[in-house]
């Protein structure tokens, strides 16, 4: 491989379209929203889709894997992940299943069995996906099933997050999270029209 060969993944169109579908149907929930509620809330509805899509698209602007001879790395909206390529030793090539969502996950370990980086698949295609493992060149291990994150976690310790690994607490932390957001949202348009 020569020095100047570089892998760059960017997300693909199909992933990419059911972003922007996902965006279009809650854009379109909360300009019903605001019609329903008319005067001040238009401008909170408004607000809420503009901060929607200017993150997609920074989101997906900036996500991409990038291969080089030296380096693997990730990068989304909020991460920027770089691991030596030379410590890379073989790869999980996992189907996870999320709530609402099946996707796959790819786990580069080292050679003690240690995740380097873990990748979710979801916003590549699969052509995409095969390219990056067949670049890498590394051995490949594929489950027989799909997993989900706890069942993930198990079988690569460390490649996944807290978060995927409690998902129980994460929907209770989001729904205080969203419930304290609609009182105080709900309290500050009750003060603007009242």
């Amino acid at each position: 491989m020569a020095e100047t060969d570089v892998l760059v993944l960017r997300p693909g169109a199909g992933p990419r379209r059911q972003v922007l579908l996902i965006v279009a149907v809650i854009s379109a929930a909360f300009v019903l929203a605001g019609f329903n509620t008319g005067g001040a809330a238009w401008i909170v509805c408004i607000g809420c889709i503009l901060v929607m899509v200017v993150t997609v698209a920074v989101y997906l602007q900036v996500s991409r894997i990038v291969v080089t001879p030296t380096e693997i790395s990730a990068r989304g909206l909020t991460f920027h992940r770089r691991r030596d390529r030379a410590l890379a030793a073989g790869v999980l090539r996992a189907t996870v299943v999320q709530p609402g969502a099946v996707s796959e996950t790819i786990v580069i370990y080292d050679a003690g069995g240690r995740p380097l980086l873990t990748i979710n698949g979801a916003l590549y295609s699969d052509a995409d996906r095969d390219r990056l493992i067949g670049y890498l060149g590394l051995p490949t291990t594929v489950p027989g099933k799909p997993l989900s994150l706890v069942q993930l976690s198990r079988e690569a310790p460390g490649s996944v997050s807290w978060a995927g690994r409690h998902p129980f607490w994460v929907i209770v932390i989001c729904t205080v999270g969203f419930a304290i957001i609609a009182l105080g949202g709900g309290t500050l348009l009750w003060l603007l029209t009242d």
